[in-house]
């Protein structure tokens, strides 16, 4: 027998039997073969119930060639309008779901929690850049639950009031470095990472230099590249991690030795100098001491895991504070700056409730539901992750008739559930009212029923613990931005102002952020320059 397409393995062993059982052993391994090429064209699988709806794809590779490489969430968007709520692929053998309605995430991430909270395995991520230790990719289970804990503790609604003054001193850091000129980015940047430092470490940071901030924006630049699906060949082909670095085509490991290295340093750095003050009584309240004061006694197996927790936990934060609020912060000023009109309704607002020359606080959001729904808007508009973090199916089960295998990687389209032009009047633009209605009086409300930006900040049990502090963050910004400045184009040198920029966005791989752009901030009135004044000469903050 010649015929080659078998393994070489398996042709020996036919070989060897007589030509009766030989024509056995092929009608079987024909039968497989046949039942397994109806599967893939019938769309079926052995409950006997079809997959979800989604391209055909082709033999052994299945949708390889039907994945989208970039702007994948427009794709998907677009997609799902041929196909469905739910879209099935399956690239060689692994099945991947996407979900575009908030509907089918509440019904799957929500509803089936206890099997749609696993995270899947990454090679690159996991075993070459020990990214596992980050609370967003622990592996489900009992060991998940106790950071989840921890996080709780710290970042439930009612703990967020005890942070109010930090978040009040960075904002006006803020105010005073546009004042003074400073780059719009960077300044942001400076100021909400410094919030998350201070609150989690209890040290204050200025400049994006330092590394409590540098380091965390290289290791928020590994995980875009690191998350990208495809952009490794190691997590198609695991066996590669153990292929030395000098081998041509190995460049990924030294990339990802770089890398490694960074994300332990960011794990491990911050959390061992404040333990290190906190021993010598000099460290300032914060989250880091709160969780070492809980330390059981004793060095026991318990307190090495309540450290690593507690580790694990602020380093989390840590990175989210430097990249993400960071990025819809900067999403929120190109909003205003190419919607004048928005802008104007806000600092109208801000006058008639707070006055003229004022920073508001946090506090008074109630008061101030235009204001609100411009924070709300800036989260709707732009996603940092529009795709989220893959959820894994950790049970064959049926949905909506649909058979959906155990394994299957899923992810909630958050930017197109967040785009929807069912949901959202031209979800495109940037508009606060897709949260406002007006009261019996005319004036302006936050709107119940609106579709809350909720799926920017992930799904189901694996939802960001910390959206609470995240949001309170950013309507500070918010707030203190449109109360003390116009917002504004540059100037040519005839004092004449530019075009308004675009609204793009960059992708960053499995992230987005704002295409570069430049404004500038000219205070709105001499009250509000005297505020800025007098933030001035408080410098430099304890």
């Amino acid at each position: 027998m010649s015929f080659r397409l078998l393994p070489s393995s398996t042709m020996h062993v036919l070989e060897g039997v007589s030509s009766s059982a030989g024509l056995l052993a092929w009608g079987f391994i024909s039968l497989l073969t046949l039942r397994a090429l109806y599967r893939w064209w019938s769309g079926t699988n052995g409950s006997g119930l079809p997959y979800p709806p989604g391209p055909k794809g082709y033999p052994v590779i299945n949708n390889f060639f039907d994945m989208p490489m970039h702007k994948e969430w427009e794709v998907y968007r677009d997609l799902s309008k041929k196909y469905g709520d739910i879209m099935f692929f399956r690239v060689f053998n692994t099945p991947i779901m996407i979900l575009s309605s908030q509907k089918v995430v509440l019904d799957l991430f929500e509803k089936r929690s206890a099997i749609y909270s696993a995270r899947p395995h990454s090679v690159m991520m996991h075993d070459l850049l020990s990214m596992d230790n980050f609370f967003s990719l622990l592996t489900y289970g009992s060991w998940w639950r106790r950071h989840r804990r921890a996080f709780h503790q710290n970042f439930y609604p009612n703990a967020i009031p005890k942070y109010r003054h930090i978040i009040t001193k960075y904002t006006s850091r803020l105010l005073v470095s546009l004042y003074n000129g400073g780059d719009m980015d960077e300044s942001a940047r400076n100021a909400i990472a410094g919030i998350g430092i201070r609150i989690l470490y209890g040290v204050d940071v200025k400049s994006v230099t330092d590394p409590f901030i540098s380091d965390a924006i290289e290791v928020s630049e590994a995980f875009a590249e690191a998350a990208t699906p495809g952009r490794f060949m190691v997590d198609n082909l695991p066996i590669l991690k153990y292929v030395p670095s000098w081998v041509p085509g190995a460049g990924f490991q030294k990339w990802a030795q770089h890398y490694k290295q960074v994300c332990l340093r960011v794990l491990d750095k911050p959390f061992e100098f404040v333990q290190q003050k906190h021993e010598k009584a000099e460290a300032v309240p914060c989250v880091a001491t709160t969780l070492i004061d809980q330390f059981p006694e004793g060095n026991t197996q318990e307190r090495h895991e309540e450290y690593i927790i507690a580790r694990n936990v602020v380093s989390q934060s840590h990175l989210a504070a430097v990249d993400t609020t960071h990025s819809i912060a900067c999403a929120f000023y190109l909003g205003v700056l190419t919607n004048p009109s928005i802008q104007a309704t806000a600092q109208a607002e801000l006058d008639r409730v707070i006055g003229h020359g004022v920073v508001p606080d946090v506090s008074q959001a109630a008061d101030l539901p235009y204001v609100s729904a411009i924070a709300k808007e800036s989260l709707r508009w732009h996603q940092v992750l529009p795709l989220g973090f893959p959820h894994l199916v950790s049970e064959d089960h049926v949905y909506n008739g649909y058979f959906i295998p155990k394994g299957t990687i899923a992810f909630g389209n958050a930017w197109g559930m967040m785009h929807d032009p069912q949901v959202f009047d031209e979800p495109m633009s940037f508009n606060p009212e897709h949260y406002l209605r007006k009261d019996d009086t005319g004036a302006w409300e936050l709107d119940p029923n609106a579709v809350e930006p909720n799926p920017t900040f992930g799904f189901g049990r694996r939802i960001c613990p910390g959206r609470y502090l995240a949001f309170e963050m950013l309507f500070s910004v918010v707030a203190a931005s449109l109360a003390m400045f116009n917002i504004l184009p540059p100037e040519d040198e005839h004092g004449n102002p530019e075009k308004l920029p675009e609204a793009r966005f960059a992708t960053r791989s499995a992230m987005m952020k704002p295409e570069p752009f430049r404004c500038i901030f000219k205070p709105r009135s001499a009250q509000a320059e005297a505020t800025l004044e007098n933030l001035k000469a408080s410098l430099p903050f304890a």
